[in-house]
Formats: C-alpha cells, structure tokens, sequence
C-alpha cells in the first residue's frame, strides 16, 4: 500500500453518535495549530443508525484530497471496523496498514478476538479504550448519553497525534460557546480520553507531524459556508429555499447572519414556490437566489424560463448528487451539468459557472449576482456533494478581488423624456447590446409589463413573426456582449484555468471537485518524472470554447477525469470546441476519487499507452 505526505485520520459510527462534531474539531485544531486539512465525510440517508465516517487528512503543506488508507482509526462502533454485513461488509479494516492506529472499545464490543490477533499480525496498534465505561463514571449515577463517548474518543485521538491541549480545549470552548455548562462538560470528557491515553499508551505508538515554524493565515469551510459567504458579499436579499441534500446547510448558514446582514429568508413548501418567490423578489428589485439539487432543480425548470423570457435577474446553486429520481440522495456525482445547461424549453440566456473548490465558489456566486443584474438572465452555479460538504483549507479571499457591479438602470432624464413623450416603459427595449434599461417598481406615471410569453419591447403578448425574432436575437446578444466581458476580463472571471507546465504533452483535463485531487495527482507525477498540465474547465455556458483549444494547444495525450457515468464535459467539448478526449477517468459509484484511487488509474494508463514503462 503506498503512502503519501501527510497524516489520514478517520472516525467512523452511526448516524447520531457525533462524528461530525469530532471531525469538525479537529480539523479546526489543525488549522490552529497551523496545518493544511482536507476533510470529508460519507453518510447514508438516515437520521439513526446506519454506517458514516469522516476522514480528516493533514500536512504542513497544501493539500486537496483524501487517502483510502487510515493512519489513525476512531471506531465508536463493531461495524466501524468489521462492516455490519450489508453494505459495509467488511468495514474499515482493510484500510489500515502497518503502523495504523486504531481506537476501540473492546469491553463494549462483540468483535471477536481473532480479529484483534490479526490486527496484532499485521501490526496494527489496537488501543482498547473502555469509552462507555468512561463517560458512566464521568456521569456519576447521572443521566448517561452515550453520545459522548465520541469526546472521550477524540481525547484519546489528540494524545495519539500530539496536539496541543490547550488549543483543543479552547476549540471545544468556542464550539459550545452558547451553553457553558455544555462545553465544560465536553471539555472534561477530552480530559478523560487525554488522560487515559496518556496513562496506558505513554509507550505505544504516536503519529506525530510537527506543526509549521511559521503559520499562514488560512480559511477552513465548505463549499456551502463559501456559497452563503458570496451570496451575502454580493448584497443578498430575498433567499428562498427549500432543504434537499447536500445543498441544506447553505439556508442554515444565512439564517445565522439573515439579521445583521438585512436578508428575507424564507422556507416555502416546495421547489416550485422557491424559485417563484425568488423570481418575483428579483422583478421586484431585490437580489435573490435559491440553492438546491439536481431533483429539486427538475422541479425549478419551468419557472427557469420564465425568467429567460422575462429577463428576471436570479441566482439559482445546483449543489449535485447521483440520480436520477432520489437516487443518491447523501453521496457524490457529477451528473447534473447537462440538466442545468438545458433546464426549461426553448433557448434563453443564462450563465453556468462550474467553481472547483470553496475558494472559487465564494467568488463565483458573488460574481453570478453581477452577471444576473447587468444581463438580466438566469445565473446558475453547479459544484457537487464533495464541494458542498466537504472541509478545504485555503487563503482568506482577498475582499478587493470582488466588486460590486450593477445592472443598467434608466436615468432620472430618460424617464422624463419618456413621459414628456407621452410614451410608456419599453421593458424589453432592443439595444445593441441586448440589456435593455430597468425601472423601479412603482414608478410614478409609468408601467412594467411582464409576461412569459412572448412579447414586444413593451411587454405586450404577441405572437407576430416579426417581434419574435426581434425579441430572440434581442436576447441573444446578451451572450454575445457577456462572451467579450469573459474575454476582456479573462483573468478575473478565469473560464480556464491551467496549472502545471503550459507545454506539457500530457493534458489532463477536469472541472468541479476533480480540482482537488487532480492537483494533488500533478504533484506525485512531477515526483515520477512525468510532466503533465491540468486544464480546469470553469464555465459551461457561454462555453469558452478559443480558451479551452489554447489551453489544451498541441498536447499529445488528452486524459479527462470525470464523476459521471456519461463524460458529460467530454461531450461538451466535443460539442463546442471539436476536440476527442484521448482517454477518460470515469467514476460512478457514488463516491468521489481518492488520490490514490486516481494516480494508480492513471499510471496504469499511461503503461497501457505505453507513455511509462
């Protein structure tokens, strides 16, 4: 099993035994204490019970993906380790290796011994922690929730990898700020677990990575946290929206920050009602936007173009998951980009933006607030489950990078010389550059018509030949006006992007969270000896098309990497650029790519061509 740089941590239970909260912890430990993380968790669709774990992978170093192999293992149940029959038949025990660490409950577990026997063989340390017998002492003939063993668990965990208790213990503190006696509790149960660590392993084996002489000034967060982030440095509103996971912690992340931030935040009955209170909010004049997933989306498409037609600015975040129907419903798949490129009948203008990390989403969701208001279109920022809910560690956004930009609104003076002329408001005024000029609601002598059929520059229905194709090119030139801002300010919305040698022969080409692991994958094959560039594909409507052909110049092998079963991006740069993919990395099973899951299908490739020997 080889080993890459770094240390691969995992807590593994059911739902409802705490691991996200432990996972969220040390991971923010980490970051204190000055490290780079990466971490993710897998869960099935149950409130109770079930299989989850969360890895938490670290280095001194950036990092951007996850590892199958576990360093250290925090089981707080029997199928943590040995599978429960079913899905996870054989549990995580084949992920550990020589050296591993693994934490367990023995007196509380039904395991049978041989098991430990052959971790023992294999040299894996077996730390048997008793964790329920810890916290019923700790009650003191108090009520017992056992819930918290995963505090003992994470005590012995922090002893295991040498971190600082203080900065643990404050981390807690802050996590449980709102209830004192919570945290203080919390505390003394890591307490617990530290202690017992301590006291029974002193000789056993550590892992232990030194933290950094110097720490950089590091964010930790999600693609969710960055998309509510964005939405709120955009100026957000109205947000409407109705939970579908992975997108759901996005509405929970404005309710926090709703009043001091001046954000209507609303939770209708369904998608429907979504996308139409977000709809009306934007006619009225407020920035709004909704977030969902592919199934909730489906349902959002009629109304989608209703805003097309009727050049409503709105903010619509596709975070994907496996379908189709509910499919998936907690796991990961690039599947949507096809739906959003093609929701609703009929064309229309719109925007799909494809961010590959929290980083790019905080960016590109404030920057799709723009694009919606100066071309008065649809916006729709599509990253999946691995972005969504997943943990990255990068520089704080530089606030500067993003300015507020406005649509094209009439002047105090076009107004007058409307009335004087006895005119009305032209909604849908064709201009050169197909944005036609807004108006407040409400304004005084003056109406806005509206409509999804379509209509005049007036916004009267019509169904002449004439105003139809009038209107439709109208519309058009909107793409064609926001085509040039794209190239004209290339390095600030970055449709491509290209990391690694421009030259090299070896093109790898990847969009959304394949970001990640495909950067990591760069740095092992320039460890091999093999040169290669990966071209990220950030937009997929308006597709840029001379970009992707110069980013890709005359690489001789072209490899992409997709979380899909049908190599949605292959088709569209096939599509838009006529560009053949040489070869591609599909991924379909629900589960995003590991590192070395991705570097041993890629080098067994390049043996198959015959590029390594």
């Amino acid at each position: 099993m080889r080993r890459f740089r770094g240390i691969s941590w995992m807590i593994g239970g059911a739902a409802g035994l705490g691991i996200n909260t432990v996972a969220e912890l040390l991971s923010k430990v980490l970051v204190r204490e000055g490290f780079y993380v990466f971490a993710n968790i897998e869960y099935e669709s149950l409130i109770r019970g079930g299989h989850s774990y969360y890895r938490v992978r670290y280095d001194t170093r950036p990092l951007n993906s996850h590892v199958d192999y576990v360093d250290v293992l925090l089981a707080l149940d029997d199928p943590s380790l040995v599978g429960d029959g079913g899905e996870h038949s054989d549990g995580h025990i084949h992920e550990l290796h020589e050296g591993s660490v693994v934490i367990f409950d023995r007196e509380s577990s039904r395991v049978e011994d041989e098991v430990f026997d052959e971790l023992e063989s294999r040299g894996v340390y077996v730390y048997d922690v008793p964790m329920t017998r810890i916290v019923r002492e700790a009650a003191a003939g108090g009520k017992v929730n056992l819930v918290v063993r995963n505090m003992v668990g994470f005590g012995v965990s922090t002893y295991v990898l040498g971190l600082d208790k203080e900065v643990v213990e404050s981390v807690i503190r802050e996590r449980f700020a709102k209830k004192e006696a919570v945290a203080e509790a919390n505390v003394k149960l890591h307490d617990l677990g530290y202690k017992y660590a301590m006291e029974n392993f002193r000789d056993g084996r550590r892992i232990i990575l030194d933290p950094p002489s110097t720490k950089d000034e590091v964010l930790i967060a999600t693609g969710n946290h960055m998309a509510a982030a964005g939405a709120v440095r955009a100026g957000l509103r109205v947000w409407a929206q109705y939970p579908m996971t992975p997108a759901s912690r996005i509405y929970r992340y404005l309710e926090e920050v709703k009043d001091k931030y001046g954000i209507f935040l609303v939770q209708p009955e369904s998608e429907l009602a979504v996308i139409n209170i977000a709809i009306g909010a934007a006619f009225a004049g407020a920035r709004a936007g909704v977030a969902t997933s592919g199934g909730g989306f489906a349902l959002m498409t009629e109304a989608l173009g209703l805003a097309g037609i009727a050049e409503v600015p709105i903010v619509v975040i596709v975070a994907s998951r496996p379908g189709p129907s509910t499919g998936l419903p907690t796991r990961q798949e690039q599947g949507d980009l096809r739906q959003v490129l093609h929701a609703s009948q009929g064309y229309y203008p719109k925007a799909v933006i494809l961010p590959g990390d929290p980083y790019e989403v905080f960016f590109d969701v404030a920057n799709a607030f723009n694009i919606a208001w100066k071309y008065q279109m649809p916006v729709i920022v599509n990253y999946d489950k691995h972005i969504a809910e997943s943990f990255y560690t990068f520089p704080y956004p530089d606030q500067d990078m993003y300015v507020y930009e406005d649509g094209k609104w009439l002047s105090e003076e076009e107004l007058k010389s409307i009335r004087e002329a006895g005119d009305n408001y032209k909604r849908f005024k064709v201009t050169e550059d197909g944005i036609s000029p807004l108006m407040d609601l409400g304004t005084e002598d003056l109406v806005i018509w509206s409509t999804g059929n379509e209509h005049n520059e007036y916004g009267d229905i019509t169904e002449r030949a004439d105003e139809r194709v009038v209107q439709m090119d109208k519309r058009y030139r909107k793409i064609e006006t926001f085509k040039r801002e794209l190239e004209e300010r290339f390095n600030y919305y970055m449709p491509v992007k290209v990391y690694g040698e421009p030259d090299a022969e070896i093109a790898i080409v990847g969009w959304g969270s394949t970001k990640g692991v495909i950067l990591d994958l760069l740095e092992l094959l320039s460890e091999d000896g093999i040169n290669a560039k990966f071209v990220q594909i950030r937009f997929a409507y308006p597709f840029p098309t001379e970009a992707v052909k110069s980013a890709l110049g005359d690489a001789k092998l072209k490899i992409i990497v997709e979380n899909n079963f049908d190599g949605l991006m292959e088709g569209l740069i096939r599509e838009n650029a006529l560009i053949e993919m040489d070869y591609s990395i599909r991924k379909y099973d629900g589960r995003p790519f590991s590192l070395e899951y991705l570097y041993d299908r890629f080098i067994s490739l390049l043996k198959e061509v015959r590029v390594v020997g």
